[in-house]
C-alpha cells in the first residue's frame, strides 16, 4: 500500500516537473516573438516654413524698362580664299561705320598679276593700232585696217578680262553692308595677321531707334520725353511710336557713342499707392487663374486663403482682397 502511494506521488511530481518545463518553454518563445514585432515610432516633427508678414501702408511703384536697338541685326564678314594677302585693317572693335565703308582691304598676287598682264597687253595693242593709223596717214596706199580691227578686238577682250579680275578682287574686300558698330574681330586680324576663315568681323546694326515691351497699366503718348541710362550716362529719348506690344523711342540726345548691342535702362516713377495691403511676390500662388496664399496660425499650421491681387511693385504684390495686413504667410 505504501509502495503504491509512493508510486503515485512520484508520478505526480514528474507530471508537475514536465508541466513547469513546458510553461517555461512557452514563456520563452512568447518573449522572443514579442521582441521581433516591436516597432519604435519616431516623435512627430512639425514642418518649418520660410515666412514673411503681410504689410499694410504706402508703396511707391516704379516702372523699369529695358531698351534695345530697334531692328537689331548681327552681320558677320568672312574671307576664306587662300589666294588673299592682308593689305589694311581700317576698323577696330567699338568703331561706328557707315554702309559702304571699307573695313578690311586684301590683295591677291594671282589676280593682280592677271590684271597687270591684261593691262600691258591692252596698252601694247593700243600703241600698235595708233602706229598703223599714222602709217596709213603718211602713205595712203598702205592699208592696215584689218590689223587695226583685230587689235581693237583684242583690246576689248583684254578690257573684259580686266573688269572681271577687278570685280573678283573687289568682292574679296570687306565693305560694311549696313551702318552700325563693330563688336567683334578675329584676334589674328586685330594683330595684323590674316588667317582665312568665317566670322572674322561681327557688326551689329539697327534703325537708330530703341524699343521696349509695352508695360501693363501704363500709357505712353507720342512726343513724350523720358530719360534712359547706360552705365553712368543719361540720355533723353522721345516716344515716336506705340504699337500693340512695343513702344519705340527716338534719340533726342547725341547717342553716337552707344552701340546697337547695348541695352539701356529706363525707370519711370508712378503715383504712390496709399494704405494698401502688399506681400512678397513669392508668397502668392496661382492655380487655374486663381490666387491664394498659405497663412500660418498661432500653432504653426498653414491654411490656403484665396486672395485677389493688384499690381506688382519691386517684388511685392498688392493684395486687393483676402488679407488685411499682419498675417504671417509662407513663401516656400
Amino acid at each position: 500500500m505504501i509502495r503504491k502511494n509512493n508510486r503515485k506521488i512520484i508520478q505526480k511530481a514528474f507530471l508537475c516537473t514536465m508541466t513547469g518545463i513546458t510553461v517555461l518553454s512557452l514563456t520563452g518563445c512568447q518573449e522572443k516573438k514579442r521582441e521581433v514585432v516591436t516597432i519604435t515610432h519616431a516623435p512627430y516633427e512639425k514642418m518649418v516654413y520660410e515666412t514673411t508678414v503681410v504689410q499694410k501702408g504706402d508703396i511707391q511703384p516704379e516702372l523699369k524698362l529695358k531698351l534695345r536697338a530697334e531692328g537689331y541685326e548681327r552681320i558677320t564678314y568672312d574671307a576664306t580664299s587662300e589666294d588673299l594677302q592682308l593689305d589694311t585693317v581700317y576698323v577696330s572693335v567699338g568703331d561706328k561705320v557707315e554702309k559702304g565703308d571699307l573695313l578690311v582691304s586684301f590683295q591677291s598676287e594671282k589676280l593682280q598679276q592677271a590684271i597687270d598682264s591684261y593691262k600691258e597687253q591692252y596698252t601694247q595693242n593700243e600703241l600698235l593700232a595708233e602706229h598703223y593709223s599714222k602709217l596709213m596717214q603718211i602713205d595712203n596706199t598702205m592699208d592696215y585696217s584689218e590689223d587695226i580691227a583685230k587689235l581693237k578686238q583684242d583690246m576689248e577682250v583684254a578690257e573684259l578680262y580686266i573688269e572681271e579680275a577687278e570685280e573678283k578682287l573687289s568682292r574679296y574686300q570687306m565693305i560694311a553692308k549696313e551702318s552700325g558698330t563693330i563688336t567683334e574681330m578675329n584676334s589674328y586680324l586685330q594683330n595684323g595677321t590674316f588667317v582665312p576663315g568665317n566670322k572674322l568681323i561681327t557688326q551689329v546694326c539697327g534703325s537708330g531707334k530703341y524699343q521696349a515691351d509695352l508695360p501693363v497699366n501704363y500709357e505712353f503718348h507720342i512726343g513724350e520725353r523720358y530719360e534712359a541710362t547706360l552705365g553712368q550716362i543719361t540720355y533723353e529719348l522721345e516716344v515716336s511710336e506705340v504699337n500693340e506690344k512695343t513702344v519705340v523711342f527716338s534719340p533726342v540726345s547725341d547717342m553716337s557713342s552707344v552701340s546697337e548691342a547695348d541695352t539701356l535702362t529706363m525707370e519711370i516713377e508712378q503715383p504712390t499707392l496709399s494704405d494698401v495691403v502688399y506681400v512678397d511676390a513669392g508668397a502668392v500662388k496661382e492655380v487655374d487663374e486663381a490666387y491664394f496664399v498659405y497663412v500660418l496660425d498661432e500653432e504653426g499650421y498653414r491654411e490656403a486663403v484665396p486672395v485677389t491681387i493688384g499690381e506688382q511693385v519691386a517684388g511685392q504684390i498688392v493684395i486687393t482682397g483676402g488679407l488685411s495686413g499682419g498675417e504671417k504667410v509662407t513663401i516656400n
